[in-house]
């Protein structure tokens, strides 16, 4: 039995007399397990974003060409006639690559930083680059207005010039250090974000739709699946082509549904969505006698204490805790039936080689679903395995993992039961940066992933043992994107042939 008066002397110590009055504010953060007390799972992002109607033809919108405007060329031209050479361009951007050729596998020359002034000798056909002097010798920058300005004479003047130097790309490297060959990724800069689409030589960089929580890859490479929320509790399963057309609504009046994994046959998709739990709590107070047994429900924050006469008040807020469940949905007539699961049950994934197994994180781990008979095991026992992907065999997990207080990428061997840890900040690193929301090849032989390791977020590459990491996509193109990992499971890159 807690003696009364000891109680009362602890708790003014702890939290003071007074009550702060009004409700507060319980900041939303990603459920954590391995933390007391438990709090909900929303994407801090992905709120008030209308769902729109279906669009037959949504236009797709590509993004960082930079073309001359016909009009404001010819008006340039009727007022000046001023020669190339007197022609200037500033750099706008903190630092800015000058390059051997108009485009970004061109080698780099030198970094040019805000302010610099050049003089401009020419404009590549597509009115994209700039040809600059340097002192004797063409360089190149990117004419986009992110990056450059003119700042005096007119474009009207400049030549159409060319270059001699050959793409980096053909010059000879170890085979290790090869970016990717071919492919294509289809991504979302942060749960709630935009969705894109790019080649990995940073080229055809296409925004495809908006508002979009975790995107995933049909099967046959030609949809996208993804959830949209309308404001902060309900939302809608949408399907859209991979060139951003024919995006439509599957199912709608879901609370907060998220991660949709499409079966091998691309008939069915199951996603998380939000069923329960406590939500927006208010504040409370409870009085309690001299002698009385101090009683209080779990997960609350005490807001204040106090007497009350010979009472003693105690006012407190219990902690948001949102129970997340699994449903199955046909993707052609939208009807849909809810899983057995877990209280808390995230980011399912289906094994692209065994229809009838999906995994998901649980309450104790990952678990993995038997979707024909409706049966449930667990898989793995560590809280902290988060976000995982199935590689293209079936054969092995790449898990997104919460080690202490960052993220990390793991794998796991289905069938030897092997983890292993593919990415580790220095000891030294101040913060330890994050590597998180792992998508593998289409051969299963290296991993996209997001990192901050360099300050921001960007999108890297290594190989499938974590070998050999390095940003994926041309600086250029990660300057312009405002990617984000948010911490709720979410899921933002697919890598397509």
């Amino acid at each position: 039995m807690i003696r009364f008066s000891t109680i009362v002397s602890i708790l003014f110590l702890l939290t003071g007399c007074a009550f702060g009055g009004g409700a507060p504010t319980a900041t939303i953060v990603p459920l954590d397990k391995t933390a007391t007390p438990r709090v909900s799972q929303v994407p801090p992002t992905a709120t008030a974003t209308p769902i729109p109607p279906p669009s037959p033809t949504p236009t797709t919108t590509p993004v960082g060409v930079i073309n001359v405007d016909a009009a404001a060329t010819s008006a340039a031209s009727a007022l000046s006639t001023m020669p190339a050479a007197q022609v200037q361009v500033e750099v706008v951007s903190t630092a800015l690559n000058v390059r051997e050729g108009p485009g970004i596998n061109y080698a780099v020359i030198k970094t040019a930083r805000a302010g610099d002034i050049f003089a401009v000798t020419g404009v590549d056909s597509s009115g994209s680059w700039w040809q600059v002097d340097l002192a004797g010798r063409p360089g190149w920058l990117s004419a986009g207005a992110d990056y450059s300005r003119l700042v005096s004479g007119s474009v009207a003047g400049v030549p159409t010039a060319h270059s001699d130097a050959q793409p980096a790309a053909a010059a000879t490297k170890p085979a290790d250090e090869q970016p990717p060959a071919a492919g294509r990724l289809i991504f979302a800069t942060s749960s709630g974000g935009e969705l894109y689409s790019v080649n990995f030589d940073g080229s055809d960089l296409r925004r495809l739709a908006g508002g979009v929580i975790d995107p995933v890859v049909s099967p046959d490479g030609r949809q996208v699946a993804f959830t949209r929320w309308d404001g902060a509790e309900f939302g809608a399963l949408f399907t859209i082509g991979v060139d951003g057309r024919d995006e439509r609504v599957v199912v709608g009046d879901i609370r907060q549904p998220k991660s949709p994994t499409w079966s091998p046959d691309g008939r069915q998709i199951v996603i998380s969505f939000q069923y329960g739990g406590i939500r927006d709590p208010q504040p409370r107070c409870r009085y309690f006698e001299p002698g009385e047994k101090i009683r209080l429900p779990e997960n609350i924050k005490i807001l204040s204490t106090g007497l009350n006469g010979t009472r003693l008040r105690i006012c407190f807020v219990r902690y948001e805790d949102l129970h997340w469940f699994l449903r199955q949905i046909d993707v052609a007539s939208g009807r849909f039936e809810d899983l057995p699961s877990d209280t808390y049950s995230y980011s399912p994934t289906w094994d692209p080689q065994q229809p009838g197994r999906v995994v998901y994180s649980g309450e104790k781990g990952l678990m993995q679903f038997d979707v024909s008979g409706r049966q449930q095991q667990p898989l793995t026992t560590d809280l902290r395995d988060r976000q995982a992907v199935f590689s293209p065999d079936g054969t092995m997990l790449a898990i997104t993992y919460k080690q202490h207080d960052h993220w990390e990428i793991y794998t796991f061997d289905l069938r030897s039961g092997e983890r292993r840890r593919l990415t580790k900040p220095p000891i030294l690193a101040d913060p330890q940066y994050n590597s998180a929301a792992p998508a593998w090849s289409p051969d299963g032989q290296q991993l996209a992933f997001l990192t901050d390791r360099s300050g921001r977020w960007e999108i890297w590459v290594m190989n499938a043992d974590g070998s050999n990491p390095r940003p994926l996509l041309p600086a250029e193109v990660q300057a312009r994107l405002p990617l984000a990992y948010n911490g709720v499971n979410e899921r933002l890159l697919n890598w397509i042939e």
